[in-house]
């Protein structure tokens, strides 16, 4: 089938940027929800290489919330399976076909120099978005501005007006391969983010019509109008959508779940704000949504992952249209336009 052989074109593609070659030991990590195109189309990938393989599969966890609903999170007997870890922590690169829920056992991994590449998109999504060493040159562009930065501020025509304070925590960097010692990164993506300091965040943030909730997946219909106060969202004020967001975050029961978490931007030329109302809710990730180009992506929840201490099931992504970001007062997008010169798409 032409899928199945651009397919396996792709995943050599990927392969290739990730640095995989015919030394290196590869563990492909799969489940339940792997698409079974993907599995295949990577095995003759890595085949081809010459790479020793070992397939791994877990089954899915799941952890009860505090109204009794059920989170998934990523494969069952990583917690306290000290085999399935020293295995993936000999391993040169682990390619993920699941989701390994990225707690203390992923760090342990990765500290241990081994590399991981998530991908949990359908192929055509999938195809449509590989990478390139082009958006690894824009988002490390990126990535040099927001790490040395002090301030963030992001406004729009809608109304929104947050100002945070950056310098505790470090950037958040995915641009669809992983290609250096211990990196995870996740395929198809192509974004920069950081976490502002603690209880800096001030000012207001409006979702529009159109702007992305996740992991809700779906468009904002009705404006929804978010109050942030010292780091967290204090009032949630609209119609229809902003009463679904507030009794979905009050389900969890977890005030943590309020505080402002990632902030940044899409660089991806090719991802489509349309795109995720024309898939399937169980099938895609969002990764269109997180990538779209001049995005500016608001989060809410935990920032232990990368040195804080919240630690909350209740997680945002909020990919947002038309706004403006500046860092240090030098813009990074105008009105949903990437306007800083480093990264722009050029080839």
């Amino acid at each position: 089938m032409p899928l199945t052989l651009s397919l396996v074109d792709g995943w050599r593609h990927l392969l290739d940027l990730c640095k995989v070659h015919s030394a290196e030991s590869v563990i492909m990590l799969v489940g339940e929800s792997s698409h079974p195109d993907h599995v295949a189309a990577a095995k003759m990938a890595l085949t081809m290489i010459g790479a020793p393989t070992a397939m791994l599969q877990l089954g899915e966890a799941r952890r009860p919330r505090n109204d009794g609903q059920l989170i998934a999170l990523g494969p069952t007997a990583l917690a306290g399976n000290r085999a399935a870890i020293a295995a993936m922590k000999e391993a040169d690169i682990i390619v993920d076909l699941f989701g390994m829920y990225r707690g203390a056992e992923q760090r342990e991994i990765q500290a241990a120099g081994t590399r991981v590449i998530l991908v949990k998109e359908p192929p055509e999504t999938f195809l449509r978005l590989l990478p390139t060493a082009g958006d690894k040159r824009r988002v490390e562009a990126a990535q040099r501005r927001l790490q040395s930065a002090k301030t963030m501020r992001v406004t729009s025509k809608a109304g929104t007006d947050l100002r945070v304070e950056l310098g505790e925590f470090p950037c958040l960097t995915q641009y669809g391969f992983t290609d250096e010692p211990g990196r995870w990164d996740h395929c198809p993506s192509t974004f920069v983010a950081i976490w502002p300091n603690e209880l800096s965040s001030q000012g207001t943030v409006v979702l529009a019509p159109g702007d992305i909730i996740l992991p809700f997946k779906s468009y904002v219909r009705t404006p929804i109008k978010l109050t942030i106060r010292d780091g967290f969202i204090r009032e949630i004020d609209g119609d229809f959508d902003a009463h679904y967001l507030r009794e979905y975050m009050a389900g969890f029961k977890d005030p943590e779940g309020y505080a402002v978490a990632h902030l940044g931007w899409g660089l991806g030329r090719r991802a489509l704000w349309t795109a995720l109302g024309l898939q399937d809710k169980v099938q895609t990730n969002g990764m269109d949504a997180r990538s779209f180009y001049g995005n500016f992506m608001f989060s809410t929840g935990q920032n232990a992952d990368i040195g804080g201490k919240r630690h909350t099931a209740c997680h945002l992504d909020i990919p947002m249209q038309g706004c403006s970001v500046f860092v240090d007062g030098d813009a990074m997008v105008i009105d949903g336009d990437v306007v800083a010169e480093d990264q722009k798409v050029l080839e």
